[in-house]
């Protein structure tokens, strides 16, 4: 219970009747500071059984898109039989959002619905939802959390980029880019089976043979489209809403939706908070956007990322694109030697500088450095259109 600004007005207000009244000997003024005072009192002792009974439910999508609008159901439901009144309901699943009730009778239940907009990319949790009431005098609040469970995992955002300066688009028969894959010869491990007349036995897994006593063979998948590689820098993030961490995040998601749109499959990799590298290959899109939900700060710098890769990571990948955020210390003579680095190992390297707030030059910076090394680079300020920010003309 907590007393509001209503309830010292009313005392102060009692007070001076009073004081009043007992100078000038008015009774009928120590009549009305009695009953301001009993306003005060029993406003404050009714507090607390202005939530009591009511219960909550919070319904919403196992799924959201990040900046997107979505729709959160919230149930209030009243157990006894007593009417409550201006009711709040206040939670913070995907965004903050105050419901106010002015009546809820007893047994009976009301469903609000409510536009949230998530504000982060990744796991959201909500555990509790508070309900507030400050009848019947409005003197006292009476704040009670309610325990609800609701999950919802944000999506990074994709945005419509179209074509690709550095990816070309490449012909394919298949009746979606997104197919499932098929059993063939390709540089990508698909699974094992029993040996079969005319196997290679190049592709036999002798461990697997000595285990079930049979002839075991590797099989891999077809190989029918170019590949595309993403690697995130996920070295650190910070702020709130659009971070540098979730605009690398929402970048590799329209990269890989706009290679898939032009017949090249995708895949990316992020260091992980215990030192090693997760590779994601082979997969839906609406699974990478689940992956890079999940994708958070490993302290590892993209350079010691790319160095842990092995050699089939990159097995397969004609183009990679570097998401890299400028942080105003970022090694830029490590970066742009990782980066050259990999046109070594594949046909065409490109790297994104991902603008932070606090030192706009950083990005300047850097692509200044991938300018001399005679590297593919391109720079996403924050208020700046990704697709444009894309197709921005490579001057080094």
């Amino acid at each position: 219970m907590r007393p509001r600004k209503r309830a010292g007005a009313l005392l102060l207000g009692a007070g001076v009747l009073f004081l009043i009244g007992t100078s000038v000997q008015a009774g009928w003024l120590f009549v009305i500071a009695a009953l301001l005072l009993g306003a005060v009192v029993a406003g404050c002792l009714l507090s607390f059984g202005s939530v009591r009974g009511l219960t909550a439910t919070l319904s919403a999508p196992d799924e959201a898109e990040q900046g997107l609008e979505t729709v959160v159901e919230l149930r209030l439901e009243n157990g006894r039989r007593t009417t409550r009144w201006n009711v709040v309901a206040i939670d913070q699943h995907l965004g903050r959002a105050e419901s106010f009730v002015p009546v809820i009778r007893g047994g009976d239940a009301l469903e609000i619905a409510t536009l949230r907009i998530p504000p982060r990319r990744g796991e959201n949790f909500t555990t509790s939802v508070e309900l507030r009431s400050s009848a019947p005098f409005g003197v006292a609040e009476r704040r009670h959390p309610v325990a609800v469970d609701a999950r919802t995992l944000v999506l990074p955002r994709v945005f419509p980029l179209g074509s690709l300066p550095f990816v070309e688009p490449v012909p394919t028969s298949e009746p979606a880019t997104r197919s499932a894959p098929r059993r063939g010869h390709g540089p990508d491990y698909l699974g094992v089976r029993e040996y079969r007349t005319g196997d290679s036995m190049r592709h036999v897994h002798w461990g697997l043979t000595a285990r079930h006593g049979q002839v075991m063979v590797r099989e891999f998948e077809e190989e029918r489209t170019r590949r595309v590689a993403i690697a995130l820098d996920t070295e650190r993030d910070r702020g709130d809403g659009w971070t540098p961490l979730d605009r690398a995040c929402a970048a590799a998601a329209s990269i890989m939706d706009a290679a898939a749109a032009h017949g090249h499959g995708s895949r990316v990799l992020a260091a992980t908070a215990d030192g090693d590298v997760d590779v994601l290959a082979r997969s839906e899109l609406r699974e990478q956007l689940r992956w890079l939900a999940r994708v958070t700060p490993s302290g590892v710098p993209l350079p010691t990322a790319l160095d842990l890769l092995g050699p089939d990571d990159l097995r397969g990948v004609e183009t990679i694109v570097l998401l890299v955020p400028a942080w105003p210390d970022l090694d830029t003579g490590s970066m742009v030697a990782a980066a050259a680095g990999l046109k070594d190992r594949i046909a065409r390297v490109a790297c994104l500088a991902i603008a932070v707030d606090d030192d706009p030059a950083g990005a300047r910076r850097l692509t200044d450095a991938l300018d001399a090394a005679g590297l593919d680079r391109r720079t996403w300020p924050r208020d700046a259109d990704l697709a444009e920010a894309l197709a921005e003309e490579v001057l080094g």
